[in-house]
């Protein structure tokens, strides 16, 4: 297969259906490239309104609105999380339930998707998380005015419920937008404001909490506005991102017309006009089609069993450094352990986003055929850095120094640098193998993420109080180091060959 070949393989027609890579040639017209001779995979129509052809501007608008839908969902989370102690007393209840209003509706970033994206795929992507910022910004306000550990535990939840919509969502509306060899630093961008959204959180609430005349109810309301602004950025600066090409280039020059002037079109909506006709029980099993793919379902795996105490260790900031533990540290002050994780995250963008452009470019330019598994060495560097930071935050926590708070921290700054990395490559690589389904690849991405993510929180504590720091992180640090060579080696080594052979069992007829 050469390059025109990889190019209309990867120039595929209408969204959301893959079509599987052909081994005949194509002898169509030249192949477009940008100004640097780069070929253009996908293809880009000629119509202005293809989202491949908008402005630098207008896609970089939107393409930052999108990635900030991937912080503000747990940027709230942990907006609260500083105040466990204060949420205790206010609900007589022990801190560590307490932190639950924090953790627990992660379960919700894992599940929700299976509704949001279907539903996408039938009113479009704009609609969707239009409808889902007003949930979160009216579930945010319930919160704020919660009187009972209940209310505040149920309405965090309905907050995961519409938030979850712009964790799935807004990968695929950024690859509607991009070329191969751009994907992955905007990619990178997504990811790195998913990756250091909790501790965004973090900083901000616990100055916001440190405050006697705020407290941890105005965190929530801040919340609200934040949900309010991102609302007003999402209706004027996000079209319609899904675009079928085959079903507009069959239309007339008068029907195109007709449909620009619409009052729809003008608002930026544009409706998926469903041209294989499938019902809407069809369009509500897609999602769980790309269970089936190993090149998605493993690589996600894995990247959630190595970024599994992610939210236990926002969660537990609290627990570990706060005024109970032997560094007492006031609600400010542990809210500014969750700078290290902002450290991380952005050292960690640095090398991800741009490394994976530059293999495609590379790769390009020399007119070779670009294989997506080229990107996965770039795991073994954001795995050396989580394993090097679990075993050092975990040992230093424990240690016999009560005022050395600045090693565990330089712990959770590895981690945190590695989990950028493994995310920002993985998410790549995925969407690359799959671009036509990049919506129900990251539907897959997040629920294994947001799955491992959601029970460590409940028993870590708990660990650790019986058996130390120590015992704990070293088995986290364990578990993807064994399993990289089991589940990543074969697709380092053979990944093009198992992508081939499709599905492993055909999931639905």
């Amino acid at each position: 297969m050469d390059i025109k070949e990889s190019v209309a393989v990867n120039a595929s027609g209408i969204h959301g259906h893959h079509h599987p890579p052909s081994t005949e040639k194509t002898d169509g017209p030249p192949l477009k490239c940008n100004k640097h001779g780069i070929v253009l995979v996908p293809q880009p129509s000629d119509d202005p309104e293809d989202p491949l052809n908008w402005s630098f501007a207008k896609k970089h608008a939107a393409m930052f609105i999108l990635a900030l839908e991937s912080l503000l969902v747990k940027f709230s989370a942990t907006l609260i999380a500083p105040g466990a102690h204060s949420l205790a007393a206010q609900f007589h209840t022990a801190a560590s339930k307490a932190t639950y209003i924090g953790s627990a509706p992660s379960i919700l970033y894992a599940i929700a998707p299976f509704f949001w994206i279907p539903l996408s795929h039938r009113i479009g992507r704009r609609p969707v998380l239009l409808m889902s910022q007003i949930i979160a910004l009216v579930a945010a306000i319930g919160v704020a005015r919660s009187q009972s550990y209940a209310q505040a535990l149920g309405c965090r939840m309905v907050m995961g419920f519409g938030g979850s919509a712009g964790l799935c969502i807004g990968p695929a509306a950024i690859s509607d937008m991009f070329f191969l060899h751009e994907k992955g630093s905007r990619m990178g961008i997504n990811s790195i404001l998913l990756v250091i959204a909790p501790y965004v959180g973090g900083v901000a609430g616990g100055s916001i909490q440190q405050n006697p005349k705020l407290g941890w109810r105005w965190s929530m309301y801040v919340s609200a506005i934040t949900y309010a602004v991102q609302l007003t950025g999402q209706f004027l600066l996000v079209p319609e991102t899904i675009y079928e090409r085959e079903v507009v280039a069959a239309e007339s020059a008068e029907q195109r017309e007709t449909s620009r002037k619409s009052l729809g079109r003008r608002l930026g909506f544009r409706t998926p006009t469903n041209p294989t006709g499938e019902t809407w029980l069809q369009t509500f099993r897609r999602p769980y089609s790309m269970f089936v793919y190993p090149s998605v379902v493993i690589p996600s795996f894995w990247v959630s069993t190595a970024v599994m105490t992610e939210v236990a260790n926002t969660a537990g900031f609290t627990l570990n450094f706060g005024v109970t533990s032997r560094f007492h540290f006031t609600t400010a002050q542990v809210g500014y352990c969750f700078i290290s994780g902002l450290i991380g995250a952005f050292s960690g963008e640095l090398l991800a986003g741009p490394l994976c452009d530059l293999l495609v470019k590379r790769t390009l330019k020399k007119e070779e055929v670009w294989r997506a598994e080229k990107l996965l060495k770039l795991n073994i560097t954001g795995l050396v850095t989580i394993v090097a930071g679990l075993l050092l935050y975990g040992i230093q926590l424990q240690g016999s120094h009560p005022g050395d708070w600045s090693s565990p921290l330089a712990g959770m700054i590895l981690f945190v640098f590695g989990q950028e990395i493994i995310v920002t490559v993985v998410m790549t690589y995925m969407t690359d193998c799959y671009p036509d389904q990049a919506a129900e690849v990251a539907i897959v991405f997040q629920f294994f993420f947001n799955l491992m993510c959601f029970h460590p929180p409940f028993y870590t504590p708990g660990w650790i109080a019986s058996a130390g720091a120590r015992t704990p992180y070293i088995v986290y640090a364990i578990i993807p180091l064994a399993l990289f060579p089991v589940l990543m080696g074969p697709f380092m080594w053979k990944g093009e060959q198992i992508r081939s052979k499709g599905p492993l069992f055909k999931f639905f007829k």
